[in-house]
């Protein structure tokens, strides 16, 4: 690694306006060091934690992606020790910065600014503009000028010598120009880099085109938001971490201006609202995001705390918070139709607030640009606390690895999601990058949401196999899912379930089949099927990473059948505090006016349920096929598209939801009359809800003959 360079100030000032271009090098730094025009954010101060990797970035001894390799005194910025490319992105984006100048805001020892002295002055010397690509330098940028406000301006450390920030400043100036020329053409790499040239003209308006600079990243922002926005505020890459990076820089650009008192349109706040809402609904009640589509399951909370402090929401407080202060949003679930995500919550006042119950389905595209995985129909649940199926992450974006194995396309492919595998094949060809050949194709048929259910019901076509996926979700809210898969295609195939586990039921889940039933028990998780001979149930070795570089052991459940045209899957997912109920699934033969029908037409499930104080019997109608008849199951005679009911244990109906519903009886007892078209019912305790003028539902308040919901 060079020395520190040292430039003649005459011939290099040129970058800066009037009159800082005829300073000083020793005038420029004693300005800098007590200008107050300029407003950044407040510091954070430094811990021992800084310190302790502080010391090692001292040593040269750099850990990214949990790959730790020590360089020597002087060495090849351009050079990679590892196999994974990303290692060296991270040692070119100078995270490390924060560290050194956090230690030094800890002790007030020069050696740690000196360090990012000689670490800046070295890179400037050794590395051209532009190395690697633009969304490192806008990375850079950010580090660079987060650590300058802790040795400059801050506690004006002794070491900073007046060339010094002369060579800073026109590196700034210098990356700042080419990246403007530079910009990635879309996505959230080009947010990133729009901030920092937002961020380098906000900080140095002494630089000669700091003006142009600045108007050109509003306007190029706005831009930038109207292009990778969607209509519902989901990022387009539809991926819950990038969104979440990108919406962090959208927040900072906007915090900054009102720092420094720079007007930015209107329509930046009305974008930045929408994504903040699809925020608050996708972080769990652990105040995780799932990482769906390339990211980790990290939280955001804490830098959607300071967005909620200078632009109060209700809302968002109240998710930031978790339950303790603000207001929670009025939607319990809601559907984000142009991503395709739809998140059904079991109620935003669960106390604790992390006891929520949350899954998160992904019906939408792939997804704009390289981090799209082939995950359609994939889903993640969580529930008292505890992540319960998850999506597994991303790991890494390299294809190489010591051990051989690909782990970019490993997790990458639909087997490592929860979703249906179709001849061990993915839903699309393998790619690093974006795709090349035609994309599978998901489809809503049905989003129905009510007091007490919600219903989910899409479709995946994939054009690498001539099956047709189709997966209906419904929330028995707010307590359990039955998830059901209906695959249909053209002679015979083999058809892979997947449920993959938190790491933390590694050692602890076991599989189990009685008469009727196959369970799958693990933490706080039961998993139900009923019994078939054509279905194999499997508990296989997995992996999930919840950060990138980390691999950690997770089971993974799967279900596999083999058939000809049709196929289906019909599966609980119960979640439990801390007694684990007895569950027994059936699936009950349906009948129309004239004949059994196939499974193709119509399922119906009996699920019962006992714990130690209660037990029920839940009944799951669908109808698959239009126009729907009438259908006979049990002592249930109905027309509707969804109907669950629940008899107690003396055989009253507790519980009746249903979406669509013409016609219901039980028993003897006919419970709809007066029926105005098909409509949507939600009847729990005494509480009933119907979404069709004119519809009426015989209950209690109606007749003794007709008492059957309640007594």
């Amino acid at each position: 690694m060079s020395s520190l360079v040292t430039l003649s100030t005459a011939s290099t000032l040129d970058f800066l306006r009037a009159p800082y271009a005829s300073m000083s090098a020793d005038e420029l730094s004693s300005y800098f060091q007590t200008r107050t025009c300029v407003r950044y954010f407040p510091l954070p101060h430094g811990s021992p934690a800084h310190v302790e990797r502080a010391d090692k970035i001292v040593q040269h001894e750099f850990e990214f992606n949990n790959e730790v390799h020590r360089l020597p005194k002087t060495f090849d910025w351009k050079m990679n020790p590892s196999l994974d490319i990303e290692w060296l992105i991270l040692l070119h984006k100078f995270y490390y910065a924060k560290d050194l100048a956090a230690a030094y805001d800890f002790t007030g020892e020069e050696e740690y600014a000196r360090k990012w002295m000689e670490l800046v002055s070295s890179w400037i010397g050794d590395v051209p503009d532009g190395f690697i690509d633009s969304q490192v330098t806008g990375r850079r940028l950010q580090q660079w000028l987060f650590a300058y406000h802790y040795f400059i301006p801050g506690r004006r450390s002794t070491s900073m010598a007046p060339s010094f920030l002369v060579e800073f400043v026109q590196s700034i100036n210098s990356q700042v120009l080419y990246l403007r020329e530079h910009l990635t053409p879309e996505g959230n790499h080009r947010t990133i880099e729009l901030y920092a040239i937002f961020l380098v003209a906000v900080m140095f308006p002494e630089l000669r085109e700091a003006m142009s600079l600045l108007e050109f990243a509003k306007q190029e922002l706005l831009k930038n938001m109207e292009q990778d926005l969607l209509g519902d505020g989901v990022h387009r890459e539809l991926s819950t971490d990038y969104h979440h990076t990108v919406l962090k820089n959208y927040l900072r650009v906007r915090a900054l201006a009102v720092l420094n008192r720079i007007t930015l349109p209107p329509r930046y706040n009305e974008l930045i609202n929408k994504a903040l809402e699809f925020s608050v609904y996708v972080h769990k009640p652990d105040g995780l995001i799932p990482a769906i589509n390339d990211g980790d399951s990290n939280s955001y909370l804490s830098f959607l705390k300071k967005a909620c402090a200078g632009d109060p929401n209700e809302h968002l407080l109240y998710v930031v918070s978790k339950g303790k202060e603000g207001s929670p949003p009025r939607e319990r679930s809601k559907g984000f139709p142009d991503s395709g995500y739809y998140v059904l919550r079991g109620s935003w006042t669960d106390e604790p607030y992390e006891d929520g119950l949350y899954l998160l389905f992904d019906c939408g595209p792939l997804g704009f640009g390289s981090h799209g995985h082939y995950d359609l129909l994939n889903f993640e649940a969580a529930a008292y606390g505890h992540s319960l199926i998850v999506d597994p992450g991303r790991y890494t974006y390299s294809e190489d690895s010591s051990d051989g194995v690909n782990w970019r396309r490993v997790f990458k492919g639909t087997a490592y999601h929860n979703t249906v595998v179709v001849d061990g094949k993915d839903q699309i060809p393998y790619c690093l990058g974006a795709p090349i050949t035609p994309e599978p194709q998901a489809r809503l048929k049905t989003f129905a949401t009510a007091d007490g259910f919600d219903f989910i019901h899409a479709q995946a076509v994939s054009h690498e196999y001539p099956v047709i996926h189709e997966r209906m979700v419904f929330f028995v809210v707010p307590e359990y899912w039955i998830v059901s898969d209906l695959l249909q295609g053209e002679g015979c195939h083999t058809y892979d379930l997947r449920f993959h586990l938190a790491p933390r039921a590694q050692g602890r889940t076991t599989l189990r089949a009685g008469e009727n039933s196959t369970w799958v028990s693990s933490p706080n998780l039961l998993i139900a099927q009923p019994r078939s001979s054509d279905i194999h149930a499997a508990i296989e070795e997995g992996f999930v990473s919840a950060a990138y570089g980390v691999r950690q052991d997770a089971p993974i459940v799967k279900f596999t059948q083999k058939a000809d045209e049709t196929a289906f899957f019909h599966t609980v997912i119960y979640p439990y505090r801390t007694e684990r109920p007895v569950l027994d699934v059936e699936r009950l033969t349906v009948h129309d006016s004239h004949q059994r029908c196939s499974p193709t037409r119509a399922t119906a499930l009996k699920i019962t349920i006992r714990s130690e104080t209660e037990q029920y019997c839940d009944y799951l109608f669908m109808a698959h096929e239009q126009p729907r008849g009438e259908y006979r199951f049990d002592d249930i005679v109905c027309r509707s598209q969804v109907l669950f009911l629940r008899k107690d244990h003396v055989g009253r109906v507790v519980n009746l939801q249903a979406e669509g519903l013409d016609h219901l009886q039980v028993g003897s007892t006919v419970l709809t009359e007066g029926i105005a078209g098909r409509g949507r019912v939600s009847y729990r305790g005494d509480r009933l809800y119907s979404s069709t003028p004119g519809r009426t539902l015989r209950t209690a308040f109606e007749s003794e003959q007709g008492n059957a919901l309640s007594q």
